[in-house]
């Protein structure tokens, strides 16, 4: 609780506090609950995440989250297909590259190596895997409804 005051005490932007709080009020309220070093974990990389870099691991989570619930990995090619189904596609933009390598330094999320019968000529947009702790992130900082 403590480490949390003093994370939001340094933190200049609303949402980043914010989701500070829902981490250590999702993790005390959870059926299983986290250990303080895995909250702690949580709460200093939501601290270091811009809100787009939460927007674009949401929208990872929103394609591939199923397919990793209950499992600890989701299957290189599963991955791969159901990466253009993100609002990005499959245009080549510098910003997603951008965020996921950050997120990718987290240990949210993994980069998908391409297939190995592309040059060096081709142009694409790399891919990335959902991990488990990029999950268990965004099922932290979702906001969860009175009675839940």
């Amino acid at each position: 609780m403590l480490d949390a005051l003093r994370r939001a005490a340094n933190t200049r932007a609303k949402e980043r506090i914010k989701r500070i709080g829902l981490i250590l009020a999702n993790a005390f309220t959870q059926v299983k609950h986290a250990n303080d070093d895995e909250t702690e974990e949580m709460m200093r990389v939501a601290t270091e995440l811009s809100d787009s870099d939460v927007e674009h691991l949401k929208e990872l989570v929103r394609i591939e989250g199923t397919m990793l619930e209950g499992k600890h990995h989701i299957p290189r090619y599963d991955a791969y297909v159901k990466w253009e189904h993100g609002r990005w596609g499959n245009s080549v933009d510098p910003s997603i590259d951008s965020a996921f390598s950050k997120l990718e330094s987290y240990g949210l999320v993994a980069r998908i190596p391409p297939a190995s019968n592309l040059n060096t000529i081709a142009d694409f947009q790399n891919r990335y895997v959902l991990l488990p702790k990029g999950l268990h992130l965004v099922n932290l900082i979702r906001e969860m409804s009175v009675g839940q």
